[in-house]
Order: C-alpha cells, then structure tokens, then sequence
C-alpha cells in the first residue's frame, strides 16, 4: 500500500505543469467552430474544447514551446489569427474528438502520456492500461511506457503479466529492481491468501518463513502475516519472535506493538517461602 501510495504521489506531481497549444479559432457558435475543424484536420492533436461559453478549436500538446512554434507557422496558412498559448490538459473539456476516440488513437506521446496519469490520479487503472498498450503499439521500443504499463497491471494484481514487463527493462534500469522485487512479493502473498483459503495452512506458513527468514524480506505484511497465522495455530512463541523483528523494525506501529506484548510469555510466579 505505501509502495502504492508513494507512486501516486510522484504521478500527481509530474501532472502538475501546463502544455503548449496552437489556437486557431473560436466562437460560441459550436457549428461555425465545428465547420472549421476539417481545414485542419491532418494537425496533430486538434480538437475542439468547451470552455465557458465558448467552443475553441486547438491543435498540439507540447512541452516545448519551440515545436508548438513549428505548429503556429503552419497554421498560420489557414488561420491568419492563430497564436501560441499556455494549454491545461483537461480531457473532459474536449468535445471533438469524443473523449472516446481520445482514449483510442493519439497523435504525440506526451498527450497519451497525459491522459494515462489522469486516469491513473483517478484509479482507472484499466483505462490507464488501454491507453500505454495504444502507445506501446507506436512506441514499441519506449521503456517509459512499460514502465508505466507494468505499475497499472501491479495496481490490478496482475503480477505475471506485470513481472513480464519488467524483466525487459530491468536490465536497463537498475533503480527498477526493488520495485520489482515488491511485485514479486505481492505475487506470493497472493497465492499464500489462496492456500489459506483452501486450508493448506502448513504450506501457508513454510512459504512465509521462507520470504521472512531465508530470504530476509521481513516486510510489515509479510511479517504481519506470518505473525498472525502463528497465532491462529496457538505458536505463541513463534509470533512473540516475528513480532519482536517487527517491532525493532517499524517501532512507530502500535499494533505490532500490542501484538509483541499480546505474545509476551507468561511471567513465572515465584512462591515465597514461609
């Protein structure tokens, strides 16, 4: 969850700036605009946008004022009014094309980029997921986008679909090994949650230790969820051991403090001698 939480972060913020557009035309004639639109249609990006009581027609999502520029002089042939300006990406205003067809076909990859992490900053992972496999299928070789593609498909729980991508680009990008190493571990504890429910609790718990002991993945849900299942089969003395681990390890939690003490051992009652 915190893995989660921290990635949501860092998208949010990198949502925060603003793109260059051309504008070429508006009016609050929605059909005036609208019969403009196919003298432009072969633009990147153009679309028409509502905004207040007004229908305008734009082209371009640029992070470089320069090939916004590049844009203005084209257009400047056909709209002698046309201008550069400062563009917020906000895809519910967007008319034309229907924000379906946005989802669909994109024109430059900071605009699918874009609109991925908006759906992203609104948990629709699944929409989120159609919009980088349409860029992957442009940008076949761009690790950014599977980068990104595999965290939607983590935040789905599909593991191996998502362990997949990153073994492509893992080699490329080191910092990306612990990231992966807790997709892994998610994949783990969800087969564990499946031998719990089937009963296979004794596997349940081999599997555990082996992440918390062998492999020294002495996480708070791994913990916790070794720790509690050593409850369930009355092995106080082994959750007291996995929690005091915990408890070094994460002091500020109080329930892994309560639990530590919960499992404490009973103290022996020494008899006065009379």
């Amino acid at each position: 969850m915190k893995f989660l939480l921290i990635l949501l972060t860092l998208i949010s913020v990198s949502m925060s700036g603003t793109f260059y557009c051309v504008q070429l035309a508006s009016g609050q004639d929605f059909e005036n605009v609208k019969g403009q639109l196919k003298r432009v249609s072969t633009f990147p990006d153009v679309r028409i946008e509502k905004i207040g009581d007004f229908y305008v027609l734009r082209a371009g999502f640029y992070t470089d004022k320069e090939n916004a520029q590049r844009l203005l002089r084209r257009a400047k042939g056909i709209f002698e009014n046309a201008f550069v300006r400062r563009c917020d990406f906000k895809p519910e205003r967007i008319l034309i094309p229907s924000y379906q067809k946005v989802r669909k076909k994109f024109y430059s990859y900071e605009l699918g980029m874009m609109l991925a992490r908006k759906y992203i900053s609104r948990k629709e992972f699944e929409k989120a997921e159609e919009v980088y496999r349409t860029l992957l299928d442009r940008y076949p070789d761009s690790r950014e986008i599977k980068v990104q593609l595999a965290r939607v498909l983590y935040w789905q729980k599909r593991y191996d679909e998502a362990l997949e991508i990153y073994r492509q680009v893992v080699d490329f990008r080191p910092e990306l090994v612990d990231e992966m190493r807790k997709v892994e571990i998610a994949r783990e504890l969800e087969e564990i949650k499946r031998l719990e429910k089937e009963g296979k609790e004794e596997e349940a718990i081999k599997r555990l230790e082996r992440l918390f002991y062998e492999e020294l993945e002495q996480s708070y849900d791994v913990g916790m969820k070794l720790g509690l299942l050593y409850l369930k089969k009355g092995m106080r003395i082994e959750a007291h051991r996995v929690f005091g681990i915990l408890h070094e390890k994460y002091p500020e939690s109080g329930e892994i403090k309560k639990l530590y003490v919960r499992t404490l051992p009973p103290k022996k009652v020494v008899k006065k001698k009379t």
